[in-house]
């Protein structure tokens, strides 16, 4: 359960007021006013507080050292000093990257060197106070206290917006730092003087997003009375430096009060790139117009929803709906050029990457099916743009056009096949068919986490083997992704494909234990690999972060056959209580992911997302009502540790907004959604095609949990899903709410109407 501690929730209070004051009379009557960026920042949430858009290519956000698995985004709110201010940041995710150039501006002597941690005089990192922190949609703020300088970040979608305003006057310093980067390696640098305003810049690295370069030009709002560079912290003479370790530097000579502005455009392609990005985006752009510009975006984004609920619940569900939209993210300039593996491209359509699709897949990629259509078509183009034009294949984790196979499967597949299934405009289908058909044959694409794909053997048999790492799970993952593809040959008329699709999608039977009651892990030569379910180090190797219990329950396209195997569905029921129910401790390290216990079930491990709502499928809806009520209620809070683990790039925000206005894509690319439990007695979706879906739950409380009845469009309902065109064309579904269990949407006949819920 979070722990709420008082100075936290204090904190958590004051930030609303500070956010309706900053924002002005605009924030304080849109629902933006809800959403903290400051959520998420603490504990395992791994997202980063500063400013962004949509979507886009910039997230302006103060760093920290890198210290451990926490820091992954840049930031962590338990840390007390800034070293400076860099343009782009992972949200939310399990991994490490980008943080690339930095600004820092300082007064007083010109330092060279970041300093640390321990001595930050050493240095030109400074001490800071989250009293003198805030953050907003497209708006970061701070306070130096080293400096007595106040920070203020805003963007566009490729150039990031300073403004220091300095509290004192002296001789002032702006450092510039493209060798800055969160856990990779920099290979070369470099920074180049233009004019007395005009400063460039690249870095080359390697990491999570491979070997890459990323350009800058930044401009100031003055021109600077001295400017300089240096080489491994040595000033040298010239305007121009490369090397490894390089920087540059501005100073002013500023009174008390005086504010100067920097804007900085990104490109990974080139300087010409990022100058056309400036141009495009900056030119005659000052801050405060920057900040209206990406106040009234935000603001537009988060009245697409609109619900009625507690203070707690509306910072909740907006700062989820705010962090569901920041990823996928643009990588093409203007131009339309754009960069995937280190060749440079072209296309006519907006080119995304930072495809954390084995986690997104699941609920971010539906929800963006309903409110960003238009977007979906261009995610889905530049998958296939993988397979058509850089050749490279589908990805199995994407960071800026470089596939790093952090995870596993062929997961891009869900979310293709879902736009498709969909029928959302202006995708490419038939080559984004032909894309998830090779990747459902490519034995390349191992996980340098997870081992070889085992893709030799699957395509004989349908199952991985246990001589491969997590062979479990790439099977039931891998299974889904199958009968994702079989429908989507179905809609195309491709017969021959759908049938070796669909048998390929149910042998994840092959590895149901009967004995154990788990999909467990099977050698090559048929016998059932050695096992200790009591210990951690011996779950870990055959299942993604050692989840036995999620991934036994993976089965979403094929319920039935899951629950046949267990002996039929007050069996499964019985197994499912069990796992709620199991609070028996293991022995050995756990695995850093698997987090949010209630039972065995953990809510910060992606695979288990869809497991409370299993209930429906046995008839007992109920239970997945309390279910959900509990996790909504324990695993999110408010707070700069309001989330349990990873953010995973909107996943986990993505399953609280669709699980508080009371349904969720178990299984997206079947086109239903199955009912939970609505926390709110009125929630509205605004669509882009001019429509809204109304959820009315009468009587709605944190008592008043359990389903008793249901209208849609003034119809009695009956059954415990609807469907993706119930919403997208409009319409009104009415709960009556109660607190006490009913037996509404519980029949053999309503349940069977499931997808994949029949033998």
């Amino acid at each position: 359960m979070i722990m709420k501690n008082t100075l936290i929730k204090l904190f958590a209070c004051s930030c609303v007021v500070a956010l309706m004051a900053c924002g002005g009379k605009k924030v304080a009557e849109s629902n933006m006013q809800y959403v903290d960026p400051m959520i998420g920042t603490g504990g395992h949430g791994h997202t980063f507080p500063g400013a962004t858009l949509p979507f886009g290519m910039v997230q302006l956000s103060p760093s920290n050292t890198w210290k451990a698995w926490d820091w992954c985004a840049g930031y962590n709110y338990i840390d007390s000093t800034i070293k400076g201010f860099a343009h782009n940041h992972i949200s939310g995710a399990g991994l490490s990257g980008l943080g690339d150039i930095l600004l820092m501006p300082t007064i007083g002597d010109l330092k060279l060197q970041p300093g640390t941690d321990e001595d930050p005089d050493s240095g030109y990192r400074s001490r800071f106070s989250h009293d003198n922190e805030k953050a907003t949609p497209g708006y970061y703020s701070v306070l130096l206290s080293d400096y007595n300088i106040n920070v203020e970040l805003t963007t566009s979608i490729r150039v990031g917006f300073h403004r220091y305003t300095f509290n004192e006057s002296g001789m002032a310093h702006i450092i510039i730092d493209p060798t800055h980067n969160t856990m990779e390696t920099t290979m070369n640098s470099g920074v180049e003087i233009l004019s007395d305003k005009a400063i460039r810049g690249f870095k080359k690295s390697n990491g999570a997003a491979g070997v890459r370069t990323v350009y800058f030009y930044a401009e100031f709002s003055k021109p600077f009375e001295n400017a300089g560079v240096a080489v491994n912290d040595e000033v040298i003479e010239g305007k121009k430096a490369e090397d490894v370790n390089t920087r540059a530097f501005v100073d002013y000579n500023v009174k008390k009060g005086e504010q100067i502005e920097a804007k900085v455009a990104l490109s990974y392609v080139s300087y010409e790139g990022a100058k056309k990005n400036f141009d495009a985006e900056a030119v005659n752009v000052d801050f405060d117009k920057a900040l209206a510009n990406a106040e009234k975006i935000w603001s537009d984004k988060m009245d697409k929803i609109e619900i009625n609920g507690t203070l707690e619940q509306k910072r909740n569900f907006y700062t989820g709906l705010y962090h569901c939209l920041i990823s996928p993210n643009i990588i093409s300039d203007v131009d339309g050029n754009y960069v995937v593996e280190g060749k440079q491209y072209h296309s006519d359509f907006d080119m995304y990457s930072n495809f954390s699709t084995w986690d997104t897949y699941r609920a971010l990629h539906p929800l963006l099916t309903i409110i960003e259509q238009d977007k979906t078509k261009d995610f889905v183009n530049s998958l296939t743009s993988r397979y058509t034009v850089s050749k490279v294949g589908l990805p199995g984790w994407e960071l800026l056009g470089f596939d790093n196979v952090c995870m596993i499967g062929y997961n891009a597949v869900a979310p293709m096949a879902e736009a498709i299934m969909k029928d959302i405009p202006g995708i490419d289908v038939e080559n984004a068919y032909d894309a998830m058909r090779a990747a459902a044959f490519s034995l390349e694409k191992h996980s340098p986490n997870y081992g070889n794909n085992g893709m030799q053997y699957y395509i004989k048999s349908g199952w991985v083997p246990a001589e491969s790492k997590a062979a479990v799970s790439k099977t039931t993952e891998q299974n889904y992704h199958d009968w994702a593809i079989s429908k989507v040959a179905t809609k195309l008329g491709k017969t021959d494909d759908a049938k070796l699709f669909a048998d390929r999608s149910k042998k994840f039977l092959e590895l149901y234990n009967p004995e154990t009651k788990y999909l467990w892990p099977k050698n090559l030569d048929g016998t059932w690999a050695e096992m200790d379910t009591t210990n951690w180090e011996s779950l870990i190797p055959n299942y993604v972060s050692g989840n036995i219990w999620a991934y036994s329950g993976y089965t979403p396209h094929y319920m039935a056959g899951m629950i046949d195997k267990m002996g039929g569905k007050k069996q499964y029921e019985a197994w499912l209580d069990k796992i709620i129910a199991d609070t028996t401790t293991l022995t050995g390290g756990m695995h850093v992911d698997i987090s949010g216990f209630i039972g065995k079930y953990g809510h910060g491990d992606e695979p288990g997302h869809q497991m409370p709502y299993s209930y429906n499928f046995v008839g007992a809806p109920w239970k997945t009502q309390k279910l959900i009520h509990d996790i909504t209620t324990t695993q999110y809070a408010d707070t700069p540790d309001g989330l349990v683990n990873n953010e995973d790039l909107g996943q986990m925000s993505a399953w609280y907004v669709f699980s508080t206005l009371g349904f969720y894509p178990v299984n997206p690319v079947s086109l239903q959604y199955v009912i939970g439990s609505p926390h709110f007695t009125e929630s509205t979706i605004h669509m882009e095609n001019g429509k809204t879906f109304k959820v009315i739950a009468h009587n709605a409380s944190d008592k008043n949990i359990y389903i008793q009845s249901a209208k849609l469009n003034g119809k009695d309902y009956n059954l415990p899903y609807i469907n993706h065109s119930d919403i997208v064309n409009g319409g009104v579904i009415e709960f009556e709410m109660g607190d006490q269990p009913s037996k509404w949407a519980s029949s053999e006949e309503v349940i069977s109407q499931l997808e994949g819920n029949t033998l």
